[in-house]
């Protein structure tokens, strides 16, 4: 198992107890904070994808662009958070990960979006960004789930497993000894 890049990690006490399998709330509240962005901000943009401009009903675009971005701004500020926070990190220690051309764009795709809706010289693109983060946070969920599943962290007993095979009335029993 070392050669190929997983040396277990031998200890003579008892396995700890697994953390739960779980993931973080704040992970969940920001997948779902993305999640209903995204679905209201495609509703909202759903008239002009049938063609409703800004001559046919302006004030109806006028106020499905302000609608869009107010859902913009939660989903930059709280479900994008931990990338800033990562990338910022990064930038620092100049260690360039990949998180910061996540930010680049996202911050590139909410600034064009909040100039066109306020300017009124476009609809913006904000279900777009709020689809962007929400799939990298569904991403990010399904990730940390598998990586607890596969975690190894066991003792020894996982790796050299010393049992006995009792018999009994109703048949062979497997017995694992201490």
């Amino acid at each position: 198992m070392d050669k190929i890049g997983y040396p277990p990690l031998i200890r003579l006490n008892k396995a700890q107890k697994k953390q739960s399998s779980s993931p973080s709330n704040d992970l969940i509240y920001q997948i779902g904070v993305a999640g209903f962005a995204f679905g209201n901000s495609m509703l909202f943009s759903f008239p002009e994808y049938l063609g409703l401009t800004k001559d046919s009903d302006p004030f109806i675009v006028l106020i499905l662009g302000y609608l869009n971005l107010s859902l913009g701004i939660p989903v930059l500020f709280y479900s994008a958070r931990e990338y800033f926070i990562s990338a910022w990190k990064g930038l620092k220690i100049r260690d360039y990960n990949l998180d910061i051309p996540i930010v680049v764009g996202a911050t590139t795709l909410f600034v064009r979006s909040a100039y066109e809706i306020i300017s009124q010289t476009g609809s913006g693109y904000m279900d777009s960004l709020a689809g962007f983060l929400f799939f990298l946070l569904a991403g990010k969920w399904f990730q940390e789930r598998t990586y607890k599943e596969i975690a190894f962290d066991r003792d020894y007993q996982s790796y050299f497993p010393i049992a006995t095979t009792k018999i009994t009335a109703e048949g062979f029993e497997n017995i694992s000894l201490p």
